[in-house]
């Protein structure tokens, strides 16, 4: 049998993940594999009509990435593309990038699997890559992506597959930073829904006026500006997840709408006399707690019962401090090869701070912190000073003394710095002084010889 044509296309620098892929194929005699970088135009190996596969290792720029995918799928033949995407790329990235591909890896790379898919794309089985198999991964990738070990934490986790299998509305509660909307995809991607639409829509970023006609859709001349119809969020969330953050910025009359439409999943496009049924799974978040809102008059109590059918609070990082290390290990492997630095983990000393700091930003603060460390250090180690984050001062052997040892001490500075202001008052004449301070003239005396302060 012919050997089949593969061709490596690695465009990071060191192709250290496309030299992997070749040794493994190359155990089988079966393929005759080339390893070229990003840059392949003018290739002598790249013929797309010999060519049975190409493996694209994408870089991890999503830029990058898109423009080599570009270059690739605009080449003349209709050779397979099979993507190998890194474990840290986000649920959303990897959604796109398997849009289009018939099959993927995703790294840590493991022989066997490569092995597998190689064969069922080069032509040598028979294609197969079910949905519930893409569902499978999504859902793995999503709670991948959920990383601690904090036993609040894991519970929330184990919870989601049993949320997403009923779907009931779910709201989401946290400080702003905890993760609200990684949960609320890892909820649409642990579902039935995996596969359609998930949209988030931040309620406090769309003006109050506009905010019906994202959300709905309008008919053309619904109103002024509205030259052309429009489809809105429900819509082109059909069938997928419509995420709902910062639920508690709604106005009242949107807020009135909106539980018109959880009652009965229908709604009327702005203009439109006609209603629309639905099928889309809500998912709220809030930071702020939403009793207060009812309680001032500003959040409809109705509307906060049929959003919290569920209900999940995300803990913040703060009392989760055992997941600090991990959470920065894991953004420094995400970011640290994407400014060409290596993937040396933190030093013992840097991840103390990060240990230290409150974190009144929680993950999202920890991530920009780890990505500044990336981005912005100079010299190949990281160290304290590199942090961008205020450390706590060391503590002094002061802050462990007795009640009594700290009285004393206050005593004996006050003392000091009394007598010695009326001494230079008096122009170190004790007896004046020992009457201004209506003292015995030898007990002052004593204090004198005492804290050894001269007369003059």
């Amino acid at each position: 049998m012919a050997q089949v044509n593969i061709i490596i296309v690695d465009a990071n620098e060191r192709q250290q993940v496309g030299a992997d892929l070749k040794r493994i194929l190359w155990s089988d005699k079966l393929y005759d594999v080339a390893l070229i970088n990003g840059s392949f135009k003018g290739q002598r190996h790249f013929n797309r009509s010999s060519l049975r596969l190409v493996i694209l290792v994408l870089p991890p720029i999503r830029k990058h990435a898109e423009k080599l995918l570009m270059e690739l799928r605009s080449a003349p033949g209709q050779t397979p593309l099979l993507p190998v995407i890194d474990a840290n790329v986000s649920t959303e990235e990897l959604g796109d990038w398997i849009g289009w591909a018939e099959d993927f890896l995703v790294m840590p790379l493991r022989a066997a699997e490569v092995c597998a898919r190689v064969r069922r794309l080069a032509g040598l089985e028979k294609p197969v890559l079910s949905r519930s198999a893409i569902n499978e991964t999504l859902e793995a990738q999503a709670l991948a992506q959920l990383i601690g070990e904090d036993q609040e934490f894991v519970s929330l986790k184990r919870r989601i597959p049993s949320v997403a299998r009923f779907e009931s509305t779910v709201l989401l509660t946290g400080e702003t930073g905890t993760g609200k909307e990684r949960f609320a995809r890892a909820l649409h991607y642990s579902s039935r829904r995996a596969a359609k639409p998930f949209l988030a829509v931040n309620c406090g970023a769309i003006p109050l006026d506009l905010l019906e006609s994202e959300l709905y859709g309008h008919q053309k001349g619904a109103f002024t500006g509205a030259f052309a119809a429009q489809t809105g969020l429900v819509a082109e969330a059909e069938r997928g997840t419509l995420f709902l953050d910062e639920i508690e910025t709604l106005s009242l009359g949107s807020q009135v709408k909106l539980l018109r439409f959880l009652q009965d999943w229908t709604y009327y496009p702005i203009g439109s006399a006609r209603v629309k049924q639905a099928d889309v799974w809500i998912v709220a978040s809030t930071n702020v707690e939403l009793p207060t809102k009812i309680k001032e008059g500003t959040f409809r109590e109705d509307l906060f019962y049929r959003l919290a059918v569920i209900s999940l609070a995300l803990p913040p990082l703060r009392q989760r401090k055992t997941d600090i290390p991990l959470l920065a290990a894991h953004f420094w492997k995400m970011y640290a090869p994407k400014a060409g630095r290596s993937r040396e983990d933190l030093s013992a000393e840097v991840m103390d701070a990060l240990c230290e700091h409150s974190w009144p930003g929680n993950v999202r603060e920890l991530e920009n912190v780890v990505q500044q460390l990336a981005v912005l250090t100079e010299s190949n180690r990281v160290g304290l000073d590199d942090l961008r984050i205020p450390r706590a001062s060391p503590r002094s052997d002061r802050s462990r003394i007795s009640f009594a040892q700290k009285k004393a001490g206050v005593i004996e500075e006050f003392e000091r710095s009394y007598i010695t202001e009326l001494l230079q008052l008096h122009q170190g004449n004790v007896t004046h002084a020992a009457q201004e301070a209506r003292k015995d003239r030898r007990a002052l005396g004593r204090l004198i010889k005492k804290y050894q302060i001269t007369k003059r």
